[in-house]
């Protein structure tokens, strides 16, 4: 399958843009639904990055990645990257760790030989991005504290041995237990990214060619602008909504039933109707409902300054509220069937 085409982010773009003009103090840490197209925007802006900066240099790292050189490391200019990558690696290899999340590690190595092939060692005035994709899960939970603090760091020190104009990281994550731990930091600049608007879902769900049967707008109100599960519906499911509903109900079907099993299915209701009761009602329970559905992915805040836009706006029709918001609706509708199957209509 060839790529799909970039849609808009126009925005997104632009955001990023100006947070790599200068230096920043802390990294930047983006979170959003998965799916939402994060890897997707920040390889785009990559590609794009000597348009906007001709003097300088970004790097993306791909922390999952553990075979494929090419894929784990990329960059902004034509220069032998998965060269560097490779001894970046071999550096670690002793360790017995994943190619990606090594790469991760060796940040100082990979900007040391991009100096050193690219600018004759010199990146004084220059313009430097580190993009470190998916790194919670590269690393596990109980390592992202201790990886803050190392990246703060490791962005000082690399600010006052090469002086560059600008050095910055940005740091992705989907993970809902992760959110927590980076969001009590003060070495981290945490922002978020949601979902396609409707006008730009509906322009990729065209290019994806659907059958006439299958119509916007009940797409758009089972996965609320996410381009990742669009293209699953597609390319997995082709097109079969019914049978995408089916296989997703049955993965909610244990998270359905801790949630009865912990008595928490008003608070589920309330959140069904409204995400914004989360907020509104912060009772122990309420909270001990909303770590559970956070940490399986299926909830999150979005109460935080949007990284990237300021045109954010709460639908409670897709679920999405000022404070928290349901990932994609197909989540919210299928426990909602779950908990009437339980007898709590």
């Amino acid at each position: 399958m060839s790529e799909l085409r970039f849609i808009n982010r126009v925005r997104e773009v632009e955001a990023f843009k100006d947070w790599a003009s200068e230096s920043r103090a802390t990294p930047l840490y983006i979170y959003g639904p998965e799916g939402c197209g994060k890897t997707r925007l920040l390889r785009e802006f990559v590609k794009r990055f000597n348009d906007f900066f001709t003097d300088g240099v970004a790097v993306y790292i791909d922390a999952l990645e553990d075979r494929d050189v090419k894929k784990a490391l990329t960059s902004s200019m034509l220069i032998d990257i998965s060269k560097i990558g490779l001894e970046a690696y071999m550096d670690l290899l002793h360790q017995s760790i994943p190619l990606g999340h090594a790469l991760s590690r060796s940040i100082s190595l990979i900007i040391d030989k991009i100096a050193e092939k690219a600018f004759r060692r010199s990146l004084k005035n220059k313009h430097i991005l580190i993009i470190i994709d998916d790194v919670v899960r590269a690393i596990g939970l109980d390592r992202v504290e201790h990886y803050v603090k190392w990246l703060y760091e490791l962005k000082w020190k690399l600010e006052e041995e090469y002086k560059p104009k600008a050095i910055n990281f940005i740091v992705t994550t989907s993970e809902g237990k992760s959110l927590k731990l980076i969001f009590r930091h003060r070495h981290t600049h945490p922002k978020f990214i949601w979902n396609l608007d409707k006008k730009s879902f509906e322009e990729l769900f065209y290019e994806l060619t659907p059958p006439p049967n299958i119509k916007i707008d009940d797409v758009w109100n089972l996965l609320g602008g996410n381009p990742g599960k669009l293209v699953e519906l597609a390319k997995d499911f082709r097109w079969d909504l019914e049978s995408m509903v089916k296989i997703y109900t049955g993965k909610l079907k244990d998270v359905a039933t801790i949630i009865y099993s912990k008595g928490l299915t008003e608070e589920l209701k309330a959140l069904i109707n409204n995400p914004d009761n989360g907020f509104k009602t912060p009772t122990e329970s309420m909270l001990t409902l909303i770590d559970i559905l956070v940490e399986t992915n299926l909830f999150m805040r979005t109460g935080i300054t949007l990284a990237v836009s300021n045109d954010f706006k709460p639908d409670k029709e897709v679920g999405i509220g000022e404070d928290f918001g349901w990932q994609i609706p197909i989540y919210r509708d299928i426990l909602l069937k779950l908990l009437k199957k339980f007898g709590n209509e």
